[in-house]
């Protein structure tokens, strides 16, 4: 496995609370149990493990041992954080983590036409974005009516493209 599949981002550290070392978190997946140790990246793209000392669901906020006053914890701020894909909570039905997704293949009619390169999930609808075979770069709705199916064991996507899409 590379490291890329073993670690995935599970949230950002935004700013800090107090004078104590407290850091504001955002956690990404739902229903997730934040592990005792999680990783940021250092400067190479290294792996750092940040012992939890403590966390608060409720005020979204979280202390690492180590790091108890102010300058320390502001070297953490605006940094996603990591946790081991085995550390996630299976997703619910009809879900997906973006890593299952990212860089599978998609399939129309028994044929490779892409590879998801992207999740963009900012509107209301999120899009698929898609470098497909012919080297141009495609958005598509991720909808039921456009991807039919998704098979993350052998990471591939099956969409049904609206009409004139390979045209785009």
């Amino acid at each position: 496995m590379t490291v890329k599949e073993e670690m995935v981002i599970a949230g950002k550290i935004h700013g800090t609370h107090g004078v104590r070392g407290d850091l504001k978190i955002e956690i990404f997946p739902p229903n997730f149990k934040l592990p005792p140790v999680i990783h940021i990246k250092d400067r190479e793209g290294n792996f750092i493990p940040l012992e939890v000392e403590s966390y608060s669901k409720k005020k979204g906020l979280i202390k690492f041992k180590g790091y108890d006053d102010l300058e320390k914890a502001k070297k953490l701020k605006h940094r996603y954080f990591y946790v081991e894909t085995s550390k996630l909570p299976p997703p619910e039905k009809d879900t997906f983590y973006e890593y299952q997704i990212l860089d599978a293949d998609v399939i129309y009619k028994d044929k490779v036409v892409g590879k998801v390169i992207k999740i963009d999930d900012r509107l209301s609808t999120a899009y698929l974005i898609i470098k497909c075979t012919d080297d141009k770069t495609r958005h598509l709705p991720f909808i039921k009516e456009f991807v039919k199916d998704i098979d993350t064991q052998n990471k591939k996507v099956y969409i049904t493209p609206p009409e004139g899409w390979f045209s785009l």
